[in-house]
């Protein structure tokens, strides 16, 4: 590409960069000032519908719920369930505590707090996702949050019954029948008819992701998230319709999708990259998968695992499956560092943690794997420390220590503090 068409291509990106800020930064100032007549307006405009209340009665809730077959009903239970127990075994690794430090002279501690309250925000896409409404809401109940506010865009078949009951058994308190950025507006300042909360959870679009950019800082956020990313690292085991369909799995959730094969096998990378037309085309989803698979797939080949994994480290991708021989995966398992979930062996795909399996399928993308986890129980928590210096001995030895590190930093007002706390003998010494 030649030098004024990249700086072509980059004006034009930082131009739609502007013009999303610009536009959300509108919509965000208009909830803030309007409340519910600008949800009211947005909604109208953006999804065509006519809204007496943002807040679902019960009565609309129940008669959508009537709709949801007893075969869905048992899917999504199944699913709460095993979400709920992986999230309460995560919970119990978070331990209030108590350190004594100096025999019993002073106390250093943790409290685990729960956040008071939370805004899961519920995408409502192409698909009627039935497991994004409960990654978002049962951890939280579990964490012990009382208020948990719901918020998915309405429409003309929406929200989807299934979603719906998710969105109730898993625990919501409140839903709002809003949705894009001024639904994240209004669970931030909140309305005349919702209150804001702590901190917002869930996947959108990118006025949903820009939103939540937005207002970081007023609320906590969970992860900015981008489409969705697989990368397998595969080996001559490995078996070709499990990868190329696990690779496709991923891709046909948005056209700019990414899914990469890394393997060291060269019959292996031939053969996707040559059959991976045909598999496309038997599927229902092939006009999204022919964009996706062409503009952001891809096959990587390296000479060892070692190779491979250092790729993957470098990649960091959201979801990472391995295709391996035994000694093959013991090797990855132990140098791979940098991903959002992984899947061992190709009895695991995502497709299963996407759905079912119990682990949070809310993950980190655009390589955010190099410093962050995906959504868990301690996300909708507070680790929170404490202190009690409890005799005399301790109280004199802190406080002739911090008056002499204050002093050296010349911070007047924080030595005056400790001296007040120093035994007069020390106190004419420092005099």
């Amino acid at each position: 590409m030649a030098f004024d068409e990249v700086k072509r291509e980059k004006l034009e990106t930082e131009r739609e960069e502007d013009e999303l800020r610009s536009f959300v930064a509108e919509i965000i100032s208009s909830v803030r000032k309007k409340g519910d007549a600008a949800l009211k307006e947005y909604t109208s405009k953006f999804d065509k519908i006519e809204l007496d209340s943002v807040v679902m009665s019960k009565d609309k809730i129940s008669s959508i719920l009537d709709r949801v077959s007893p075969e869905t009903r048992g899917l999504v239970d199944t699913n709460i369930s095993r979400i709920r127990k992986f999230a309460k075994f995560q919970l119990s690794m978070y331990k209030n505590m108590a350190l004594e430090v100096d025999e019993g002279g002073t106390t250093l501690g943790q409290k685990i707090i729960p956040l008071e309250s939370v805004g899961v925000y519920v995408p409502a896409g192409r698909f009627p996702l039935l497991s994004s409404a409960l990654m978002g809401i049962v951890p939280a109940t579990v964490a012990g949050v009382k208020r948990i506010v719901a918020s998915t865009p309405p429409g003309k078949n929406r929200p989807d019954p299934a979603v719906l009951y998710g969105i109730v058994k898993s625990g919501a308190t409140e839903i709002l029948t809003v949705g894009g950025a001024q639904a994240i507006a209004a669970m931030t300042y909140g309305t005349e008819s919702v209150k804001g909360v702590d901190k917002i959870i869930g996947p959108g679009n990118k006025y949903v992701n820009e939103a939540k950019r937005q207002v970081f800082g007023k609320v906590g956020i969970d992860l900015l998230a981008g489409p969705s990313e697989v990368l397998i690292i595969a080996d001559e085991s490995a078996d070709l319709n499990n990868v190329a369909y696990d690779l496709l799995a991923q891709a046909e959730h948005d056209v700019a999708a990414r899914s990469c094969l890394v393997t060291t096998s060269d019959s292996l990378a031939r053969s996707v990259a040559n059959k991976m037309g045909g598999f496309i085309d038997s599927l229902s989803t092939k006009e999204i998968l022919k964009a996706s698979w062409k503009d952001k797939g891809s096959v990587i080949l390296c000479d060892t695992i070692n190779e491979a994994v250092e790729y993957a480290n470098s990649y960091a991708p959201e979801h990472l499956e391995l295709h391996l021989t035994a000694k093959s995966e013991k090797i990855a398992f132990r140098d791979l560092k940098n991903y959002g979930s992984l899947f061992l062996n190709e009895n695991t795909p995502v497709v299963f943690s996407d759905k079912l399996i119990g682990t949070n399928h809310t993950l980190p993308t655009n390589r955010a794997a190099r410093y962050t986890g995906g959504l868990s129980v301690g996300s909708y928590l507070k680790i929170l420390t404490y202190q009690k210096v409890k005799s005399k001995g301790a109280k004199e030895n802190l406080s002739g220590r911090a008056y002499r590190q204050s002093i050296k930093e010349g911070l007047s007002g924080h030595a005056r503090s400790a001296f007040l706390r120093m035994s007069q003998k020390d106190q004419k010494k420092a005099t």
